[in-house]
């Protein structure tokens, strides 16, 4: 297909946090490439405010979960009504698999999830299969480069609308000692013992960040000085999160969603992997992150931490202590000009 014969692209990415994040690179490539097309896209209605305020995105649409097929056939009569040129599926999931063969395009493409490889390298540990793999958000664009479309070399992308007044600059370490599913989470007391030692040996501040069932967060920062630590766990909306996420410098995470914010954000980070590993894509992108892992013959072995483990101990993620973290932070702040830990 020319490219001037494109004028409207619909993308399906319906979750997850980090996985639309990452998309995001992808979204700014098509708009390069396509400068005066329509782009919009399709998210889960709770993770709208991801793309909200994407300058790159004309129509942000959502599916809602509770709504079922009938979310989905909402969706389809909408999508005719639009006549798209281009639909990519930027997902792959069940839900889109079953849908994009109704949606109408002159063109569909697919993201091309590397099932197989995947699968040995986590049951047989056949792990040179994954070794050195494309960062996710560059696999985003390689289906579209049939339309022109390539990869500027740019990370993830996160727009926070400016507040009057609210820029006081960056003071805070945050903490995300929360994830999405339990095996990939680094122990709450080793992040409470982190947070010790980084009080003890700088002047910093710390925001810990946590959804709304992550009450470990509270024992985490209990009996800790309130002027320094600041438990937003359960309070914030994404948006806000966005916000409060500006006011940080460097991120303390788990293998979460959080820590491509951050990363959209240019916030170097310190990330603890565990049950996953960085070959499967998820490398963080700022140039002075820091990656915490052991090279373990167990691991990966799962795709996002939901397998339970075989040993009692959790290895992959015990093994990373929190004097490794503390020593990595430290060595993040003295790398940040003009600032220092202690």
């Amino acid at each position: 297909m020319p490219s001037s014969d494109v004028r409207k692209i619909l993308i399906l990415r319906f979750s997850s946090l980090g996985d639309i994040i990452m998309a995001t690179a992808m979204i700014r490539c098509l708009r390069k490439a396509f400068p005066l097309a329509q782009i919009d896209m399709v998210v889960r209605a709770d993770f709208l405010e991801l793309i909200e305020n994407n300058p790159h995105l004309d129509r942000k649409l959502t599916v809602n979960r509770k709504e079922g097929w009938r979310g989905l056939l909402r969706l389809k009569r909408e999508t005719d009504r639009q006549h798209y040129d281009v639909i990519y599926d930027a997902h792959r999931s069940l839900r889109t698999i079953l849908l994009m063969p109704w949606l109408k395009a002159e063109t569909k493409l697919y993201f091309k999830k590397p099932y197989f490889k995947r699968a040995l390298a986590m049951t047989f540990k056949l792990k040179s299969l994954i070794r050195g793999s494309k960062r996710m958000l560059e696999r985003y664009i390689e289906p579209l480069e049939s339309i022109g479309v390539h990869y500027d070399g740019l990370g993830p992308e996160v727009f926070v609308p400016r507040k009057e007044g609210g820029a006081d600059g960056q003071k805070w370490i945050g903490l995300v000692p929360s994830a999405q599913w339990p095996g990939k989470r680094w122990p709450a007391e080793n992040f409470r013992r982190t947070l010790e030692k980084l009080l003890q040996e700088t002047h910093e501040k710390f925001l810990v960040f946590g959804g709304p069932d992550d009450h470990f967060c509270e024992e985490i920062v209990r009996g800790l000085p309130e002027e320094r630590v600041r438990n937003l766990q359960g309070k914030l909306t994404l948006s806000q999160v966005f916000e409060a996420m500006t006011k940080v410098k460097i991120c303390i995470a788990n293998d979460t969603g959080l820590m491509h914010v951050a990363d959209a954000l240019s916030i170097p980070s310190v990330l603890i992997f565990g049950p996953t590993n960085s070959d499967m894509g998820c490398l963080p992108f700022h140039p002075q992150s820091q990656v915490l892992e052991h090279n373990l013959w167990c691991r990966p072995c799962s795709k996002n931490g939901q397998a339970p483990c075989i040993r009692k101990e959790r290895w992959c993620l015990t093994l990373t202590t929190p004097q490794m973290v503390v020593e990595a932070t430290q060595k993040l702040l003295g790398s940040l000009p003009g600032k220092r830990g202690a």
